[in-house]
């Protein structure tokens, strides 16, 4: 009886392994078909998103915001070239010499396609369209003031958002959820 005990017990012990193998591609496989498909569920939603979400008293306050929603989401995806689209379509809406200190900061993100300068601009043009959000009257909709603890050099940074889902555009998809929201505008 001793000498059937190691081979019975090797062959559980091998059935055990297939079908934990066996268990854990399945479950690998499961994981990445969800996973592709809420990715093309995220890039079919952001396609699908209307272009206004918000609006403003005036017109071209919504359309300064609805454009920095679109440079923020590129920083988001740290897709540096298309941040710089988003920051000329956003420049040429900055017409108004009240804009000029805003300007300055999009044009800096306007031109380059490294998302290490475009982020360090994109702090100080979130301040400003903080600003400019809290002295504006907003029609419909809603902003959120959001904060990342550990952008700028641990300093911190903010940056708005028409949701309560922190998106981090200061680290995109290193630490996409860092961050909170602060404020709702």
């Amino acid at each position: 009886m001793k000498n059937l005990r190691l081979p019975i017990a090797v062959s559980v012990l091998i059935a055990l392994s297939m079908a934990c193998s066996s268990k854990s591609t399945h479950e690998d496989h499961m994981e990445n078909e969800t996973s592709q498909e809420m990715s093309s569920a995220t890039s079919d939603e952001l396609d699908s998103t209307p272009a206004t979400i918000i609006s403003f008293k005036e017109e071209s306050t919504t359309q300064i915001f609805n454009t920095y929603f679109g440079l923020k989401d590129a920083l988001v995806e740290t897709n540096g070239e298309k941040v710089s689209e988003e920051a000329k379509k956003l420049e040429a809406l900055l017409t108004d010499e009240k804009y000029n200190s805003m300007k300055e900061e999009v044009q800096k993100i306007a031109g380059t396609t490294d998302t290490a300068i475009q982020r360090d601009a994109f702090d100080e043009l979130s301040e400003q369209m903080i600003e400019l959000a809290k002295s504006s009257e907003l029609a419909s909709g809603n902003l959120f003031l959001q904060h990342c603890p550990m952008a700028n050099g641990n300093k911190g940074a903010n940056w708005i958002s028409l949701s309560e889902e922190i998106r981090n555009p200061y680290f995109g998809d290193k630490m996409m959820t860092c961050g909170s929201v602060t404020e709702k505008i």
